[in-house]
């Protein structure tokens, strides 16, 4: 069950002959729903910050496989220009040596290109994940920082309740 700072803020609790503080009671709760609301602001951001860095992974993912069809692509095209080339060789022998000579240095560029390309696209995932680590370990960072923070404020809120009673 999920509950908003309104409800927090508006809870009514049953009066009793020795019952709670009403103003104690409704500071507590209006701290408790601050502390909700920035809660909810940064898990929000967070959940931006995540779409933003899946809609990246997708992207990514989607330039490895046009990368990997055109690799394909590349090497069916270098294939059949092979027998191509062997065909027509029959009757031209040294004009065939020298299209197949031309034809596979540009099916290597067009390799190494594709390599190089693929080899970029790497470095930018692993980039990418250290990126996801540096920031998951920022969050955690946060996560310890708040609840010292929390443990701090409870023992400080014991404290003026042990000096007031």
């Amino acid at each position: 069950m999920k509950i908003n700072t309104m409800e927090i803020q508006r809870q009514v609790f049953k009066k009793s002959f020795r019952g709670y503080d009403r103003d104690e009671v409704r500071t507590y709760l209006g701290f408790i729903a601050e502390e909700a609301a920035a809660l909810q602001k940064e898990r929000d951001i967070f959940e931006r910050e995540v779409a933003t860095l899946r809609g990246l992974v997708e992207d990514f993912r989607n330039r490895e496989t046009i990368l990997k069809n055109t690799l394909l692509t590349a090497q069916r095209l270098t294939e059949e220009m092979k027998d191509n080339a062997r065909k027509q060789a029959e009757g031209i022998v040294k004009e065939a040596e020298l299209r197949a000579d031309r034809l596979l240095e540009l099916a290597r560029e067009r390799a190494g290109d594709i390599d190089k390309t693929i080899l970029d696209l790497r470095s930018q995932r692993q980039a990418l994940r250290s990126d996801i680590r540096a920031l998951i370990s920022r969050v955690a960072h946060l996560i310890d920082l708040q609840e010292e923070a929390e443990l701090e404020d409870n023992l400080h809120f014991l404290v003026r309740r042990e000096q007031q009673a």
